[in-house]
């Protein structure tokens, strides 16, 4: 097959992430991908293994699959010749949303379950199960990098957007210093200039013994899920939480919230799964951190668990439901 993939910047994110992990999975699989973003250069922070052009060179070729998940794509995506539009819905209150949803040409897809529901139900077409997203070969645990003390709680720092829940971790981990044995928080993010321009470290309210990783390779970030004995996520109106979902497949425990992590998070089987408000939180942080029991067993059922959400199986699903 020849397959077009459509994205706004290939910067370090996880929706960037999901196409080029498919991309690569169908390049192996002897099907011809490109790329198309406004650059029209190679990603810098994850290999990928199709062609790269710029969006407007899109009408140079055609293909029997072309998709796209985002507003700013979305008319270079559907100008393009292909056999079929794709349009991946990977957010609650996708701005694209609407415009896929008024061209009875498009597919619909989604990255979980909860998102692919929503979607069933306002449109009567079927919507395409695209969930999953996960490299447990790469995102492995290493028991040799985790210390016995301090505990290390790990955190998505992006801050540029309030939907993560950033500073809400930090408050409810702020709560329990002194209250629960000796831990410190590190929180990673990437800055880039034209996709995320904002200092995560400005204005953040720290706990005591925190501090930041900026721009961490593919190979730091696997390394700071390894030495992590936690990981928190209080995502609000996510499609997929990638980082919750890299954490389990490290071995380290995970405290969530519903919004991105209901395919995978079990409470009490492989994570704890909180309200996503502050003392809720505090209180699964409290329990995770004062019982090692508790969190050597989530973690140790952790990757296990991640393992059907490889990207091997959803290139796979993904095909087999366009036939």
């Amino acid at each position: 097959m020849r397959i077009s993939l459509f994205l706004p910047h290939v910067g370090v994110f996880g929706g960037v992430r999901r196409y080029l992990e498919l991309g690569n999975e169908w390049v192996a699989l002897g099907h011809a991908v490109t790329l198309h973003h406004p650059a029209g250069t190679a990603p810098g922070w994850l290999p990928f293994a199709g062609a790269v052009l710029r969006t407007d060179q899109a009408g140079s070729h055609e293909a029997d699959l072309a998709i796209c998940g985002d507003t700013h794509s979305f008319a270079a995506f559907r100008s393009h010749r292909a056999a079929r539009h794709v349009y991946y819905c990977v957010l609650e209150g996708d701005p694209g949303l609407a415009q896929a949803l008024a061209d009875p040409a498009v597919t619909l897809m989604a990255n979980s379950g909860p998102l692919r529901a929503a979607l069933a139900r306002r449109t009567r077409a079927g919507v395409l199960d695209g969930i999953g997203g996960i490299r447990p070969e790469r995102f492995a645990p290493d028991a040799r990098a985790r210390a016995a003390s301090p505990l290390r709680v790990l955190v998505n720092g992006r801050r540029s957007r309030a939907k993560k829940g950033t500073d809400l971790v930090l408050r409810a981990l702020a709560g329990l210093v002194g209250r629960v044995p000796a831990f410190e928080t590190v929180l990673f993010d990437a800055i880039d200039p034209e996709t995320n321009r904002q200092d995560p470290r400005d204005g953040a309210p720290l706990p005591p013994n925190a501090r930041f990783v900026l721009n961490p390779s593919q190979d730091e970030l696997v390394r700071l899920y390894q030495s992590s004995h936690v990981f928190v996520a209080a995502e609000k109106k996510a499609g997929w939480c990638n980082t919750a979902l890299e954490s389990l497949a490290s071995g380290c425990a995970l405290v969530c919230t519903r919004s991105g992590t209901t395919d995978f998070a079990r409470h009490g089987e492989n994570a704890l799964v909180s309200w996503r408000h502050e003392w809720p939180l505090r209180a699964a942080l409290a329990r995770m951190l004062r019982d090692v029991a508790l969190r050597e067993r989530l973690a140790a059922n952790g990757p296990a668990s991640a393992a059907p959400w490889a990207w091997p199986v959803l290139a796979n699903k993904i095909l087999a439901q366009l036939g």
